[in-house]
């Protein structure tokens, strides 16, 4: 049970660490803005701080991953391993590359539908967790609208709506992991 405690403890602190690490890295890159660019631009092959944010979300991707794996062993997880490791190749690959898009794509898709299809599993037992489920589509929804209509020129608000919820479901995870799995 000392990695699932562990496991519930990273998860929780998951949301620090992206805005920690999400800080330092606008702090280095002062050009930067939420509406005019992706996230991604803080790692193009142009900039000569790409390698903090590729770091970062490297970083970020193993770190997530232990909780990811403890949700996996547990039910509670089918797809979040496999969309970390999309997120790790997001940093290995900056956005110049042909692979960085197709990346980033599946690393949204498999968390948000993990979160759908987990948040119905656990419908069963308390309806309320059915409401992550219709949560992770009207996200998605979200995010593909706020990108089709053009609403920012650039795509960091809407990879942040994506970020953020996927963010707060690790923040559950690691809630039920700590008290679900340990009573």
């Amino acid at each position: 049970m000392e990695l699932e405690r562990f496991a519930s403890y990273v998860a929780i602190s998951l949301p620090i660490i992206f805005i920690v690490g999400l800080t330092v890295v606008i702090h280095a890159n002062p050009w930067f803005s939420f509406t005019d660019n992706a996230l991604s631009d803080m790692g193009s092959l142009h900039n000569p701080n790409r390698w903090l944010f590729n770091g970062f979300l490297m970083l970020f991707a193993v770190v997530a991953m232990a909780p990811s794996v403890v949700a996996f062993k547990h039910g509670l997880s089918y797809l979040m391993p496999l969309a970390l490791l999309f997120l790790f190749l997001v940093g290995v690959f900056p956005e110049e590359l042909p692979y960085h898009a197709p990346l980033a794509v599946l690393f949204y898709v498999l968390a948000l539908a993990d979160i759908a299809i987990v948040g119905l599993k656990l419908a069963r037992k308390n309806p309320i967790n059915q409401v992550w489920s219709v949560l992770a589509v009207v996200v998605f929804i979200t995010m593909l609208y706020l990108i089709r209509a053009r609403v920012f020129k650039g795509l960091a608000i809407p990879e942040l709506i994506g970020a953020s919820f996927i963010l707060a479901w690790f923040v559950y995870i690691g809630i039920l992991l700590r008290f679900e799995t340990l009573s």
